[in-house]
């Protein structure tokens, strides 16, 4: 079985199927939706869930990011099944964990059963709900190393108890897609299980006797994702239920595909229905199951007239815009109508933005290039290129193709021009004036801080060195000039100001806390300060995620650079050195968080996170007057080659010479104007 998306026209619909026997509840593909649909939930942080794209069809992700172990869940509730009056029903969902977390084995795929809403999201939150609550009817949960699973990790295999029974287990491959097919007979109360790959090959099949007490109807899914990196995917979720009666389903209307002009939609039918439309009015068509090009219930409708599924270019053809209407029959019944306004405009695309993310004395800048498919229909592949044009006449600097995110590095004064493309879109031009000249005004080098610079800002010389990841991980360290081997810090010294020490927010003015410190903070000599991650001077109180700084009398339209490492120094630079006094003599942090004054005094200013992070430096850079945005202009262009951009009559017949063409109304680049 191929993952072939039953397209409905809403993301929940109450539908009947079209072979007569099969009654569809609930449908949710997530094809036509731009954001999450009603019934899903992710308590901690509902930004965690975000309909995508994977190359085939849009789906539901689950993206935790880098936290401890956090739940989602559909809800769809008992009344669902209850309200059909059936004995017996079918529940079916595809998954896949892009990710596994790297740092936990807790992932959880479960059905529920429990009646109320809130149950379920207070039993399930960030934690194992088939642990917690007997009402359930099918559940996965992830086994660590000691019971039979594997270790902690992102990617590869993972291995899931069935039900409950850690004798009984399937193993999972991130990134692969699995079906979950459950028949549930309410009352012999038993649920058939099966999981397939996404190829149809069976995982595992076989039948779970609930027991007594347990409710057999389904009313959701819950999700639990493992601390770290885990990335969950969901897709084409149905209840449904066999009936003797004659159903015809409402059809699906997809866009899928956009080039200038033309657009492609994918009309979804069920087999035994014969599927009509009309456009615009004009006759009624008809198509059968088997008249589909893939046998599959998917038939193909364009806008284009000359529509030739073969063609791979750009599309230059006058293509009509309106209103499409679809419907089904199956036996006796006949389906309500799903319609489609169909646009022929050239979609125009945003254009590409540039962050500053490092400053240099001068001229020079780290610009990111950023691009947001977000708002743009189907949500193409955004591609950008840039021209950077010194003003002294130097080199000129290009590149194309880049992702967003990518950085752009200009040495000099100069115009940044920066193009954001995708096959069959209106491409989008802007301007960066490169103008500002900055210079540095502060600098707050921790890493480099000498004895009395430390002792003055109230810390404390150890007794003895760094212990512990810092040291014994050994990832600061340089390479040796002559032989390229290593020189590894991981004899550090450090001082301490214990969190009694602290009687207001001042680190070392002007840079402060925005509240007094509750840990001790720790100075490490070469590397920077490094925060405790338990409250009190022995660290016997509770947890902290981060403190926050900020540095006071900066001005609105300074540059402000938090250079940091992560992960007991596995972000840190590795210079080449040629001894441990030339290595402690470099700044061996890179830049991680750039803020304009304003956004610095104004936000919650620069989180430091605890334990395994240093902050190394902080830099000032004061610029001229002139705005640091520097986006000055934005030009829409609305097809790929505007001086090629063909002309039409408003009759949709092309003009091969403009030039020669009699006065009145034409159209290009779908807009109107008058020769005269």
């Amino acid at each position: 079985m191929k993952r072939i998306y039953l397209l409905l026209a809403a993301l929940i619909s109450i539908a009947f199927s079209a072979q007569a026997s099969t009654r569809n509840l609930l449908k949710m593909d997530f094809e036509s939706s731009t954001s999450v649909p009603d019934g899903w939930h992710a308590p901690t942080n509902e930004s965690w869930l975000k309909v995508t794209n994977d190359g085939y069809s849009n789906l539901l992700a689950f993206t935790p990011g880098v936290t401890n172990d956090r739940s989602c869940y559909l809800w769809w509730g008992q009344d669902l099944v209850n309200g059909a009056g059936t004995s017996a029903y079918t529940v079916q969902f595809d998954f896949s964990a892009t990710a596994w977390g790297n740092n936990h084995t807790s992932s959880e795929f479960a059905v529920v059963s429990c009646a109320a809403e809130n149950t379920l999201k207070k039993t399930a939150l960030n934690a194992n709900y088939r642990a917690k609550d007997a009402n359930w009817l099918f559940d996965l949960t992830q086994l660590d190393a000691n019971h039979g699973g594997n270790a902690a990790s992102a990617t590869g295999d993972q291995v899931f108890a069935l039900n409950g029974d850690t004798a009984n287990t399937v193993t999972l491959t991130a990134g692969a897609f699995y079906t979950v097919t459950l028949n549930i007979d309410t009352v012999a109360r038993t649920v058939d299980y099966a999981v397939a790959t996404g190829t149809g090959e069976s995982v595992t099949q076989g039948t779970y006797q609930l027991p007594e007490g347990v409710s057999p109807i389904a009313s959701g899914i819950d999700c639990l994702a493992a601390r770290y990196s885990a990335d969950h995917r969901f897709d084409n979720i149905s209840v449904s239920y066999e009936t003797a009666s004659d159903y015809a389903n409402v059809p699906s209307i997809t866009l899928t595909k956009v080039n200038n002009h033309q657009r492609l939609y994918q009309v979804a039918f069920l087999e035994g229905e014969v599927l009509h439309y009309t456009f615009n009015g004009g006759a009624e068509q008809t198509v059968t199951y088997d008249e589909t090009p893939n046998g599959d219930g998917v038939y193909v409708w364009s806008n284009n007239p000359n529509y030739d599924p073969n063609y791979e270019g750009l599309v230059e053809d006058p293509c009509e815009a309106g209103t499409l209407e679809a419907w089904t029959t199956s036996g006796s019944a006949t389906s309500e109508k799903a319609t489609a306004d169909v646009s022929n405009d050239i979609i125009a695309l945003p254009a590409t933005t540039a962050k500053i993310v490092n400053v240099n004395e001068g001229y020079g800048k780290t610009y990111q290039l950023i691009a947001d498919n977000a708002d743009v229909t189907l949500k193409p592949q955004l591609f950008i290129s840039y021209t950077f044009t010194p003003a002294d006449g130097g080199e000129v600097l290009t590149g194309k193709d880049l992702g967003t995110l990518s950085e752009v590095t200009v040495p000099s004064k100069g115009t940044l021009e920066l193009t954001t493309s995708a096959f069959g879109y209106g491409s989008t031009n802007a301007t960066v004036e490169n103008n500002i000249k900055y210079t540095q005004s502060a600098d707050y080098n921790f890493a480099h801080w000498t004895d009395a610079e430390a002792t003055a800002a109230g810390f404390t010389a150890a007794s003895s060195n760094v212990t512990g990841k810092f040291a014994d991980y050994g990832r600061y360290f340089g390479y040796n000039a002559a032989d390229s081997s290593k020189i590894v810090y991981n004899e550090i010294p450090y001082f301490i100001k214990k969190s009694s020490e602290f009687t207001d927010s001042v680190l070392s003015a002007p840079v402060v806390f925005t509240a007094t410190p509750s840990v001790n903070v720790n100075l490490y000599k070469g590397i920077g300060l490094v925060l405790d991650g338990k409250k009190g001077d022995d660290g016997s109180g509770s947890w902290i995620t981060s403190l926050y700084l900020k540095v006071n009398g900066v001005k609105d339209d300074d540059i402000v650079l938090f250079s940091q490492t992560g992960d007991y120094g596995k972000t840190s630079l590795h210079p080449l050195v040629n001894s441990l006094d030339e290595y402690l003599a470099c700044d061996n942090a890179p830049v991680t968080n750039v803020f304009t004054g304003a956004d610095l005094t104004s936000g919650t200013g620069f989180g430091l996170y605890r334990i395994s992070n240093a902050l190394a430096r902080i830099q000032v850079m004061s610029a001229g007057a002139k705005d640091p945005n520097g986006i000055k202009t934005v030009n829409t262009v609305s097809e790929t080659t505007v001086a090629n951009a063909p002309v039409y009559t408003l009759t949709g017949m092309r003009v091969n010479n403009l030039a020669a063409a009699p006065a009145g109304i034409y159209i290009q680049n779908g807009k109107k104007f008058i020769k005269k």
